[in-house]
């Protein structure tokens, strides 16, 4: 995953997780922290992601895997992560995973997922 970062994901990637999470371009493009136009204008260059923007695209798409993982269902994990667990205090896992401890919080309540300790 480091070399992936470092090298650059295609922005193609970034869109095909949105479209995996149910969710727009507006939102990805504000959990992701990458400018809409920058993402569109990227893809038209045929550019790839700078590696902060690639690092905040694997984070979000390997916690997506974690929750297919978990859920067993990519409709399922997708529909998770708009949901309101309780844990999350009536947020939803996309708005916890805005920010790196978000993220690290949300992959924390998946593996309790995992492991029965919520349902």
């Amino acid at each position: 995953m480091a070399a992936l970062a470092v090298r650059g994901l295609a922005p193609e990637v970034a869109l095909e997780l949105a479209k995996r999470l149910g969710i727009s371009q507006d939102r990805l493009s504000a959990l992701a922290q990458i400018p809409k136009t920058t993402l569109h204008r990227r893809m038209k260059d045929h550019h790839r992601l700078a590696q902060n923007e690639s690092e905040r695209v694997i984070r979000l798409f390997t916690l997506y895997q974690k929750a297919v993982e978990v859920f067993e269902d990519e409709d399922r994990a997708a529909r998770w992560f708009s949901s309101r667990p309780k844990a999350l205090g009536g947020k939803t896992p996309l708005e916890f995973m805005e920010t790196e401890p978000g993220a690290r919080y949300v992959e924390k309540l998946l593996g309790r997922i995992e492991h029965g300790v919520f349902s």
